[in-house]
């Protein structure tokens, strides 16, 4: 499975739960250990960075029923993006 396949897979499994925002913390933690036991893909975190940044430059998400992926500003320290669904 690619970094851009199991990107979708983990956002789809947010979105079925109602989970419509997705931090830069999220990426690194969250997303890691869901490639490595939900589809034996072992990566850097700063790997799966890179995937999500590609993932928005490249509108790879327009196939899953996502029309966009904002950047929210926030207080915090990282980043925070809103997943619009159609």
């Amino acid at each position: 499975m690619t970094i851009s396949g199991v990107i979708k897979k983990w956002l789809l499994n947010r979105l079925s739960m109602g989970n419509y925002h997705v931090n830069s913390v999220d990426i690194e933690t969250s997303l890691v250990h869901y490639a490595k036991e939900y589809w034996d893909v072992m990566s850097t975190p700063s790997t799966w960075s890179r995937g999500w940044r590609d993932f928005r430059r490249l509108q790879e998400y327009k196939d899953i029923d996502i029309v966009s992926i904002s950047e929210q500003k926030t207080k915090k320290r990282y980043k925070t993006w809103l997943i619009e669904t159609g």
